[in-house]
């Protein structure tokens, strides 16, 4: 999954911006998805409704599944930062579009601004790999009107990296961050233990292990 972060003022084109790369991604084949981040308090299950009734009551999340969608509302808790919620509910997109996050360092940017004004008056955060403008001016970045979608998406895909790791823990629900040195030792080793089981591929794409505590785990503690 390849990331980037569209940030800029309010009223300055984000959303549109974000609708016309969706629907450009979607033409070349690619599954895309966007997580907002908002600055203010929402609520997206009412007063009232089934699901603001069982979060009232204590449940740490609920969900209510239809024919075609699921919705899920849970209580944010410090472990659920823009990049964890990316690595675990987006790891299987091709190109995630978040809108905000300009403190986010995870992510690179797209400042979206109106003219050369919008953009004298916002500081380039650090990440920043392009402007994204109605008018154009002069900018020390690649610079893309917002008529050049087809331009600008060539441009994600050229320089995206992938954000998701090669390797990824979790341990109770939490992912835990390995750097590519730690990543590495976990790939070979897994990978080694994993070669001498029969039944399994030559050369295997993915690889997940799950450990769970249980009785066995409680008996050798004895």
């Amino acid at each position: 999954m390849r990331a980037v972060a569209i940030i800029g003022a309010s009223d300055t084109g984000k959303t549109t911006l974000i609708t016309a790369l969706i629907e450009e991604l979607n033409k070349r084949g690619l599954k895309c998805g966007v997580l907002k981040k908002a600055s203010h308090e929402i609520e997206l299950d009412a007063e009232g409704k089934d699901s603001w009734r069982f979060i009232q009551a204590g449940a740490s999340s609920a969900a209510v599944i239809t024919d075609d969608k699921l919705f899920l509302v849970k209580k944010k808790t410090a472990a659920d930062t823009l990049l964890e919620t990316a690595l675990d509910k987006f790891s299987d997109l091709d190109v995630l579009l978040v809108e905000g996050g300009k403190r986010e360092s995870a992510f690179k940017k797209i400042l979206r601004v109106q003219n050369a004004d919008d953009h004298n008056l916002i500081s380039p955060p650090e990440d920043l790999i392009a402007i994204v403008s109605d008018e154009f001016f002069e900018a020390p970045y690649p610079f893309f009107l917002a008529t050049e979608i087809a331009r600008l998406a060539d441009f994600l895909l050229t320089v995206l990296e992938p954000l998701e790791p090669t390797v990824k823990v979790k341990v109770d629900g939490k992912v835990i961050p390995l750097n590519y040195f730690v990543q590495g030792l976990f790939d070979e080793t897994i990978r080694g233990l994993v070669r001498a089981l029969k039944g399994v591929p030559e050369r295997p794409s993915e690889i997940i292990i799950q450990v769970r505590k249980g009785k066995r785990n409680e008996e050798n503690k004895k």
